[in-house]
């Protein structure tokens, strides 16, 4: 019953659905050609040989399964890969990471109605599927179980928000988790969760995030930072509204110690860059915005960073980072951005108290001395002295340690993947 309904609301919203498709390609937010591929039957011709089919809907999903996929390319020249995902910033990193790749393809998933989604299914044939964190699309995870195939929930991630909505619909609900060969969850409450939710083959390691791979980027446009190296600097990274205006509080706090500070702020939006530079203009300080290839000017007090892409460049040379969405109490079941990159950087990563998102993660972190809770600007700025009195640099030993824990997550995955494909 909970299925028909289903159906018959995704019938009803299909031609709504394409109009917001098109309307997002007008805006330039879906792919040129192949945003027709979310809503029309296709006809790709499936590549001979083992195929691997990911979903992974987004940027952080699509990185996070990189690993695992550049793993077993080494390891069978056979073994083929098909990666879908919604976004389009996600199509455009595999187009760096496997433009031209004759073993690595791409498609957007498409709708969720049972038509397409047998019309993918029967075009692609894939011999083992994976979903990545909390993509549940009922249609598909139902026709995939039909198929008898291997299927795996990857980094599976159920909150108590996803958790209690799927619970109006138990039964419903666990025809869906019960579908799944294998779940590898993304956290210990995760894996209470999808028991409740009747799902088999539960596996915790931890966050499979931790074993994305991260450079640093810090030889092209060096320049760019020759104003400023011998200044004491440090980064706040994907803020949102209100937390700019308390980092420019921290610089005004730590400029009472250190006249030589520089704060570098790179917004999770940078469409809200001019509200956020009318804003900082209040507090006195000099603002810079910086485009792409602008060098920070020697007299800037606070930094705007204005294009994306930047973080590994930033995070190379600066190794003190507050991770934003962290302290408004408004975003609290939703709080956190993910602060694994900065880690795995060598970065001294500080937080709010509002990470509920990765909140497992954070206490790994905090545990361990990667991180630290800040409750004030008054905290904050008295940590940032502290650490620029040591000359606070990466600290190799950590970052050993947590590439040791990264790669225990990994070899565990791995062997979990080996057990279905031999």
């Amino acid at each position: 019953m909970v299925r028909a309904s289903y159906n018959f609301i995704i019938t009803a919203i299909y031609l709504p659905y394409i109009c917001v498709i098109f309307f997002r390609r007008f805006l330039k937010k879906e792919h040129v050609s192949k945003f027709k591929e979310k809503f029309l039957f296709t006809n790709f011709k499936r590549p001979e040989g083992y195929l691997f089919w990911f979903h992974a809907a987004s940027l952080g999903e699509f990185n996070s399964i990189l690993p695992i996929i550049k793993f077993f390319l080494k390891k069978n020249q056979k073994y083929k890969f098909l990666i879908t995902t919604v976004t389009l910033s996600s199509y455009h990193e595999f187009e760096k990471k496997f433009d031209g790749s004759q073993r690595v393809f791409h498609q957007f998933l498409p709708y969720d109605s049972k038509l397409l989604v047998n019309n993918f299914l029967n075009n692609w044939r894939p011999d083992i599927v994976s979903f990545v964190d909390s993509e549940i699309w009922p249609n598909f995870i139902l026709e995939i179980k039909k198929k008898k195939l291997p299927f795996i929930l990857l980094n599976a991630r159920i909150t108590k928000k996803t958790f209690q909505r799927w619970m109006f619909f138990k039964k419903f609900a666990h025809s869906l988790f019960n579908s799944f060969s294998l779940c590898i969850a993304s956290s210990k409450e995760s894996v209470e969760h999808l028991k409740l939710l009747k799902a088999k083959n539960i596996k915790y390691f931890g966050n499979v995030k931790f074993c994305t791979s991260f450079k640093e980027e810090n030889n092209n446009d060096s320049n760019q930072f020759d104003l400023i190296k011998n200044k004491k600097v440090w980064v706040a990274l994907s803020t949102h509204n209100g937390e700019e205006y308390f980092c420019s509080t921290v610089h005004k706090l730590i400029a009472k110690v250190k006249k030589n500070i520089v704060t570098i702020i790179i917004p999770r939006h940078i469409n809200r860059i001019n509200k956020i530079y009318s804003k900082l203009t209040k507090s006195g300080l000099k603002i810079q915005i910086k485009n792409k290839d602008d060098v920070i000017n020697e007299n800037s007090k606070v930094v705007l960073v204005n294009y994306y892409g930047s973080t590994p460049k930033y995070l190379g040379y600066f190794k003190q980072v507050f991770m934003g969405k962290s302290l408004i109490s408004s975003l609290a079941q939703v709080g956190g951005q993910n602060p694994i990159e900065a880690t795995k950087m060598g970065c001294k990563i500080y937080h709010g108290p509002y990470v509920y998102n990765f909140q497992e993660i954070y206490d790994y972190l905090d545990h361990n001395n990667f991180a630290e809770k800040i409750e004030s600007a008054e905290n904050l700025a008295e940590k940032l002295i502290v650490n620029f009195e040591k000359n606070s640099e990466q600290n190799l030993e950590k970052i050993e340690k947590i590439n040791i824990y990264s790669k225990q997550i990994f070899d565990n995955v791995v062997e979990e993947y080996n057990k279905f494909i031999g």
